[in-house]
């Protein structure tokens, strides 16, 4: 009796262990520990990468701000480049105003005195020494301008000659020629010569030699005129 107690005892007790070790191996965690070692080694692999990312994108942008600053100097030197060049040309253009502004006043004054003298010679009364050109005046002296206007009002004279200025008869001579329709058809510059005009102006007339070949054509022009009349108002010698 006392050893089959014994030996139940034992066999409860050895169950009874078995039992608690049963217990004690489904109570310890076993899952825990390598949960916290897995994120342990994925946290630091994680945050490498993470640096390593930010590593790579902060020395992009630190290049490409690089690459800006230097196109942004590139594009003030250029800049400086202009503004002086453009200083430099406004500076002629300035220059070449001031220039064109003096020529142009110098050559206005000129071409006022030019036109003054001009004038004030063209109107003043000289005396005709010419016999032609005083017979001329006074068969002709009711002739008017291209504007309708008497071109001599009264005949002046002092004690010996006819006073009369050189644009009155430069404009005398035209209108006669007018008047008589003595302008070439073909060439409306050139002046077919009456027997009146040839008095006035025998210089101007076609010279022929004792054969009667013309040596000399008629130079009879509008362009001529001028200068032939001046030997109305020189002195005879």
């Amino acid at each position: 009796m006392p050893s089959t107690l014994v030996k139940k005892s034992a066999s409860k007790t050895s169950r009874k262990s078995d039992s608690d070790a049963d217990v004690a191996v489904e109570a310890t965690p076993v899952v825990a520990p390598v949960a916290v070692a897995t994120a342990a080694v994925e946290e630091p692999v994680s945050a490498a990468v993470d640096s390593s990312a930010d590593s790579k994108d902060v020395s992009s942008l630190q290049a490409e701000a690089n690459s800006l600053i230097e196109l942004a100097r590139q594009c003030q030197t250029l800049l400086q480049t202009l503004i002086k060049g453009t200083r430099a040309t406004a500076a002629n253009i300035r220059k070449l105003e001031r220039d064109i502004q003096r020529l142009d006043k110098k050559s206005r004054k000129s071409r006022e005195n030019r036109s003054t003298n001009g004038n004030k010679g063209l109107q003043q009364l000289k005396p005709v020494y010419t016999a032609e050109m005083k017979s001329f005046f006074e068969n002709n002296n009711s002739l008017n301008d291209n504007d309708g206007v008497l071109i001599v009002d009264n005949l002046t004279y002092d004690s010996e000659h006819l006073l009369v200025s050189r644009k009155q008869a430069l404009k005398l001579v035209t209108s006669y020629i007018k008047n008589q329709s003595l302008q070439d058809s073909s060439n409306k510059r050139r002046i077919n010569m009456d027997t009146t005009l040839q008095h006035l102006f025998p210089e101007l007339c076609a010279v022929k030699d004792k054969k009667g070949k013309v040596v000399q054509e008629e130079n009879c022009y509008y362009n001529t005129l001028m200068k032939a009349l001046s030997r109305h108002f020189t002195p005879v010698a």
